[in-house]
């Protein structure tokens, strides 16, 4: 397993939105996903490892520590300053990121420090601890703004909740109330078999629930860390989903319920270009 000592920073992500507004203006950027490292839309690679067996839903499975592992990346989260309502100090400051495929499949992990575990029902579910991955539909484009994507530049969300893991748990009521942290308007599924919700948005206000889900997800707290597994087919027929082949780019979100964080209240890192073997 190689071991990234570098820390990526989203400092610059102001920056980047500026840039992509001025490369909107002057036309569309080039068809090849890889040029946004070289145009600043994109802060940092990763190379997703390909493997023969099956992927683990399980986030402490041997696979993910293993030497001949994937690459753990470590992220540094920034504020959240570009809509209200702002939070520009994150208690949440750094995310590791793994991500392996096999044949047929992609898993990503995010591990991020915590120092409790907030997974509660009723009011306080909306400062359940969370986190989030978000991919361009189409990412031969332009990559969108990482604020959940513009006008024109829909993009794929994968959200895992912890309340909504406990609430799957055996023995749990399965129709406890829900409200969805990152669109008071959008309520959960009450029949769901994941604690991972499949989304897609196009600018603020806009996170529709998408009527087929397909994402898998487990988070497991331990040491006072969480690790959360998010897991889905390559490809599919989905035109809803992102399709994951050659390069791709992805964004991060992670919110911490203990510090009443929900909805635009989060860490960030703008947009990782991943390649898949």
């Amino acid at each position: 397993m190689v071991t990234s000592n570098r820390l990526i920073s989203p400092l610059k992500l102001p920056l980047l939105l500026f840039g992509i507004f001025l490369l909107s203006a002057c036309g569309k950027l080039s068809s090849d996903v890889e040029k946004c490292l070289e145009n600043g839309s994109c802060v940092a690679s990763y190379d997703v490892i390909q493997v023969s067996n099956d992927l683990p839903l399980d986030p402490n499975a041997p696979l993910w520590d293993s030497p001949a592992g994937p690459e753990k990346l470590k992220l540094e989260l920034g504020p959240q300053m570009f809509t209200n309502p702002k939070w520009p100090d994150p208690s949440v400051k750094e995310v590791v990121l793994r991500a392996v495929r096999n044949k047929s499949d992609l898993a990503i992990l995010l591990e991020w420090k915590d120092e409790a575990k907030d997974n509660s029902y009723g009011f306080s579910e909306r400062f359940t601890d969370q986190a989030a991955v978000m991919f361009p539909l189409k990412p031969g484009d332009e990559a969108p703004l990482i604020t959940m994507g513009n006008e024109g530049r829909v993009v794929n969300i994968w959200q895992w909740k912890a309340a909504w893991q406990k609430d799957l748990e055996p023995g749990k009521n399965e129709s406890r109330r829900r409200q969805d942290s990152m669109s008071m308007s959008q309520a959960p599924s009450p029949d769901r078999m994941s604690p991972v919700e499949d989304l897609n948005a196009e600018g603020f206000s806009t996170l529709t629930i998408q009527e087929e889900q397909n994402v898998q997800g487990r988070g497991d707290w331990k040491d006072n860390h969480w690790r959360v597994i998010f897991r889905r087919s390559l490809k599919n027929s989905d035109t809803a989903d992102a399709q994951f082949t050659g390069s791709n780019q992805m964004a991060i979100a992670v919110w911490n319920g203990a510090n009443k964080e929900r909805n635009g209240q989060k860490g960030l890192i703008g947009w990782i270009l991943m390649r898949f073997p």
